[in-house]
């Protein structure tokens, strides 16, 4: 079973899963490891999925948004740019490394994603205290906004990724017609 585990699901759920659980564990009071090997290894998949999903869904949206100065024209352009998807289709079949690249750049989405996560993470622990104090028990709130972000992320992620693969159906469909 290990064996057949792709490089994405290593990179993009593994690893970043892995290293959460380590900041949480040294730079929070929280525990997340169970001390058992293959509940460490669902734990760190579990996470790695969420973090990727918020990666995908949530940062990769944002930094689409930032725009900066270019020093020479002094206009606004975006920070980061995209291939047109039918452009990234049509060259990742001729130069199979451009998927290897674009897996790459999954990777650092996904540990941009983690870093964020990890700080979400400290500031909820710091603001914790407080707000205990202020508010009474608040741990319930907390438990069910949790439970709701976590849908309507993988809805999100259901959806964008419904929309890629119909995307590369009609690529296809397009490349066949042509011959």
């Amino acid at each position: 079973m290990l064996l057949k585990i792709s490089s994405y699901n290593i990179f993009n759920n593994f690893f970043p899963g892995i290293a959460f659980c380590y900041m949480v564990k040294y730079l929070t009071n929280y525990e997340l490891d169970t001390g058992s090997v293959w509940e460490n290894l669902f734990i760190y998949y579990f996470w790695g999925l969420i973090i990727s999903r918020i990666g995908s869904v949530v940062i990769e949206n944002i930094l689409l948004k930032i725009k900066i100065k270019n020093k020479e024209s002094k206009l606004k352009e975006n920070y980061i740019n995209r291939a047109p998807y039918e452009e990234y289709s049509r060259a990742s079949e001729k130069y199979s490394f451009i998927k290897i690249l674009n897996e790459t750049n999954n990777v650092y989405r996904t540990m941009v994603s983690t870093f964020a996560c990890v700080l979400i993470i400290k500031i909820y622990e710091v603001l914790s205290v407080y707000c205990v104090k202020l508010f009474g028990q608040i741990g319930m709130v907390f438990q069910i906004l949790f439970l709701a972000v976590g849908i309507i992320l993988f809805i999100m992620s259901y959806k964008k990724q419904t929309d890629y693969i119909r995307k590369r159906v009609q690529d296809y469909m397009i490349q066949e017609d042509k011959k």
